[in-house]
C-alpha cells in the first residue's frame, strides 16, 4: 500500500513530508509546522478540527438552554460568593475560527515552550534534592550578624537573604544589582560596603574550601530548624511537582498527537 501525501505551502512548506520505505510499503508521514495555520489549503482541515474540538462545549450550551438552566450562586465558608458560568458566558468563551488560528500561531507555541521549561526546572529541582544532603557544603559565603542575631547572609551566586532586623542591608544589595554585579564580585562589593557603613555588623565570609555544611549553618543560626525534616520535605515536594509537570506535559503531547492524527486522516481521505 502506498499513501501519497501533498506538501502544502510554497517556500515555507506548512507540512514537510518524511518518507520511509520497506520491501512492500512506502509511507509518507507529514511533519506539522506552525506555517500550516496560515496555509489556505490547510484551512478546511483545520476548520474541521476546530468544529470537532468545540462540539462538546456547544452541545453543553444547547442542553443548558433547552433545559432552561439557571446558574447557581454558592457562598463559601469565608463568606465570598461564586456563581456558575451561564450558557451565554460559555458561548462568549468560544473563539471564532480565525481567532483560534491566530492563537495556535502565537499563544499556543509560547504555552508549549513554557511547559517544557517548567518540566525541565522540575527535573532539575529533583536532581538537586536527590544529589544533596544536609551534610553537604552549603552555598553560604557571607553571614551578617550582631552577637548571636543573624541579620542576613549571601550565597555563592551573590544572592542575599535578610531578616526584618537586617532589612537595611538591602540597600547595598540593590546597589550591587544596579551595577550588574554577580557571584564573588557582588559578595565583595556588598561586604565591603556594609563593613564601611556599619562597623558594628560582624561579617563572616567563606570560600569554596571552608564554607559550612547546611547542617552546621542551620544549627548555628537557626537552632530550632529541623534540617533533616526540611530536606525530606523538599525532596517530597520536588518529586510531587515533577509528577504534576510530567502529567501536564503528557496531556499536552497527547493533544498534539490527537490533532495531527485527525488532520492526517482527513488528508489521506482527500488524497
Amino acid at each position: 500500500m502506498t499513501i501519497h501525501m501533498t506538501t502544502y505551502g510554497s517556500s515555507n512548506a506548512s507540512i514537510a513530508s518524511h518518507t520511509t520505505k520497506s520491501s512492500s510499503v512506502t509511507t509518507t508521514t507529514p511533519s506539522f509546522t506552525q506555517e500550516m495555520y496560515s496555509d489556505p489549503e490547510m484551512r478546511p482541515y483545520l476548520r474541521a478540527y476546530y468544529e470537532k474540538a468545540y462540539a462538546p462545549i456547544r452541545e453543553r450550551i444547547a442542553a443548558m438552554r433547552e433545559e432552561g438552566y439557571e446558574p447557581v450562586t454558592f457562598e463559601g465558608s469565608n463568606g465570598t460568593a461564586a456563581t456558575e458560568i451561564s450558557a451565554d458566558q460559555y458561548e462568549a468563551m468560544i473563539p471564532d475560527f480565525d481567532s483560534w488560528l491566530d492563537s495556535q500561531k502565537t499563544i499556543v507555541p509560547k504555552l508549549r515552550s513554557s511547559q517544557e521549561q517548567m518540566l525541565e526546572h522540575a527535573r532539575e529541582r529533583v536532581r538537586r534534592a536527590e544529589q544533596t544532603s544536609p551534610d553537604d557544603q552549603s552555598d553560604v559565603r557571607a553571614i551578617f550578624s550582631v552577637g548571636d542575631q543573624i541579620l542576613g547572609y549571601m550565597d555563592k551566586y551573590g544572592g542575599m537573604a535578610s531578616h526584618n532586623i537586617g532589612g537595611y542591608l538591602r540597600t547595598f544589595d540593590i546597589q550591587a544589582n544596579e551595577l550588574g554585579l554577580t557571584g564573588q564580585a557582588r559578595i565583595d562589593y556588598v561586604t565591603d560596603a556594609i563593613s564601611r557603613r556599619y562597623p558594628d555588623v560582624e561579617i563572616t565570609t567563606y570560600s569554596n574550601q571552608n564554607a559550612p555544611t547546611e547542617r552546621q549553618f542551620k544549627q548555628r543560626w537557626y537552632p530550632h530548624h529541623d534540617v533533616d525534616q526540611a530536606y525530606q520535605t523538599e525532596l517530597t515536594e520536588a518529586r510531587e511537582a515533577l509528577a504534576r509537570a510530567e502529567e501536564i506535559y503528557r496531556k499536552q503531547q497527547s493533544n498534539i498527537r490527537e490533532m495531527q492524527s485527525f488532520l492526517l486522516g482527513l488528508m489521506e481521505r482527500d488524497a
